[in-house]
């Protein structure tokens, strides 16, 4: 207040600041599609050297001895015959046979494999979500000790699609949607089975097409950027491993990043989830056997 009579009165004290939307002060806000595409982007710059490093240590050797077990050592030759007069190269039968068993001998090794880089990339990409150093041995150590679990939500989710698909296609699509985040809830809140799964589909439904929405706009970014860098490899195999493990090293860290905070987003317009929240769920799931 003025000490001169007739002074200019003082401007009234601003109003308080309007409380955060989502829920009380201090909760996460819903996000919309693009502010969730636009914050995976962020948080994957502030974070790129880490993130890219925990995809790195498993895709590069892992696509190594994918492509060179496919292009050059068990490639299935091919023998000459004659079809309708004209010579046509076909491909060896016992060369098949072999090619078929080495991969699914790789394909079982590539399914425990990346399980325990989807484990430990979602960790780190729900620690970084909310600010925290992203540790990537701490990273694979909580990958390995979720690795059944992992694998399990995995193959339930995709049993589920893949029947849906089978019936009439639009409920195997449906099924993708509403059990999109069984792996983020698995992570973060050490859900195990079908517990991830009811979680996912309790999360999304009330929300299924913003989910979809952010499904399908996230996966036409990553397979544009990665159908290019892959595509400059060409047909040497040394050029295709080369550029599919760049294509997916730097795909995938997006990729988990989307897939969680789209599960926090879900989670934000259901419940009053806060940083501080988060932060003690992963510290308990992490030290969960």
């Amino acid at each position: 207040m003025s000490d001169v009579p007739g002074g200019p009165t003082p401007p009234p004290p601003p109003p308080p600041p309007p409380p955060m939307m989502g829920g009380p002060q201090g909760s996460i806000p819903p996000k919309t599609l693009g502010e969730i595409l636009s914050a995976a982007f962020n948080i994957y710059k502030a974070n790129a050297s880490k993130l890219l490093v925990i995809v790195a240590i498993v895709v590069v050797p892992l696509t190594f001895i994918s492509t060179l077990l496919s292009s050059v050592v068990f490639d299935p030759g091919t023998t000459r015959i004659v079809v309708l007069g004209r010579p046509v190269d076909a491909p060896n039968g016992r060369g098949i046979f072999m090619v078929l068993f080495v991969g699914a001998i790789g394909a079982a090794i590539s399914v425990i494999i990346w399980a325990v880089l989807e484990a430990a990339i979602m960790r780190a990409a729900a620690q970084a979500t909310i600010g925290d150093p992203v540790d990537t041995e701490a990273s694979y150590r909580y990958g390995f000790k979720r690795l059944g679990s992992v694998i399990l939500v995995s193959l339930l989710v995709g049993l589920a699609v893949l029947g849906g698909l089978i019936l009439l296609i639009i409920p195997g699509l449906i099924f993708l949607g509403l059990l999109s985040v069984s792996i983020p809830a698995l992570i973060v809140e050490n859900l195990r089975g079908t517990q991830a799964m009811g979680r996912s589909w309790n999360l999304v439904k009330g929300h299924f097409w913003h989910a979809v929405g952010v499904i399908i706009v996230a996966g036409i970014i990553t397979g544009f950027i990665g159908g290019i860098i892959g595509a400059i490899g060409g047909n040497a195999w040394i050029g295709r491993w080369i550029f599919t493990s760049i294509a997916t090293v730097i795909t995938a860290p997006f990729s988990a990043l989307v897939s969680v905070l789209l599960y926090l987003d879900l989670r934000a317009r259901s419940e009053a989830l806060s940083a501080d929240t988060l932060r003690s769920e992963l510290a308990a799931a992490g030290s969960a056997g």
